[in-house]
């Protein structure tokens, strides 16, 4: 390969790249936690879910699951695909958008009170609105993870939705 072969595979474009992690503890064992990462599930504790199932054998997540969200804030449409599932244990997707690919892990290891979930995102920038996503994804993805912590440890006490009303 010459040189000129090289600079065509080489962009003049650099995205960048992050790791974002964030711990979850919920006093609930993984029995109960596992059915709700999933995004039919997330209808039932989620106010503000949206997806469209594109692929599911079973109706439900799985391996090879694929599915579609869209928020504003995370580059507009996004589709997502379950790459690993290791019930009560692991699930990993790799969701892309306009903006950026993430490939995203959620692990499930028991506690002595219930269970602790390790969130972790590794996400690269496509474009330079990607870039400036990947700048800030430190700062918001703590704050997500927060938020999502309150309303599943709520659904699974209360088996009701933590509306917005209700948040104070």
């Amino acid at each position: 390969m010459n040189n000129t072969d090289k600079e065509k595979l080489m962009s003049a474009f650099k995205g960048e790249h992050t790791t974002v992690e964030q711990v979850m503890h919920l006093d609930f064992p993984a029995e109960d936690i596992w059915p709700q990462l999933c995004p039919v599930r997330e209808y039932d504790w989620i106010e503000d879910w949206e997806c469209e199932v594109l692929h599911s054998e079973s109706g439900f997540n799985e391996l090879g699951c694929v599915f579609r969200t869209d928020f504003p804030t995370e580059g507009g449409p996004e589709t997502w695909l379950t790459c690993r599932f290791d019930p009560m244990k692991r699930i990993e997707f790799v969701r892309t958008s306009a903006w950026r690919i993430a490939h995203y892990i959620i692990e499930l290891e028991p506690s002595s009170t219930g269970t602790t979930l390790t969130w972790t995102q590794h996400v690269t920038a496509l474009n330079e609105q990607g870039n400036e996503y990947v700048k800030r994804k430190s700062q918001v993805f703590s704050a997500t993870i927060k938020g999502l912590e309150k309303l599943l440890a709520h659904y699974l006490a209360t088996g009701e939705m933590l509306r917005t009303s209700d948040k104070g």
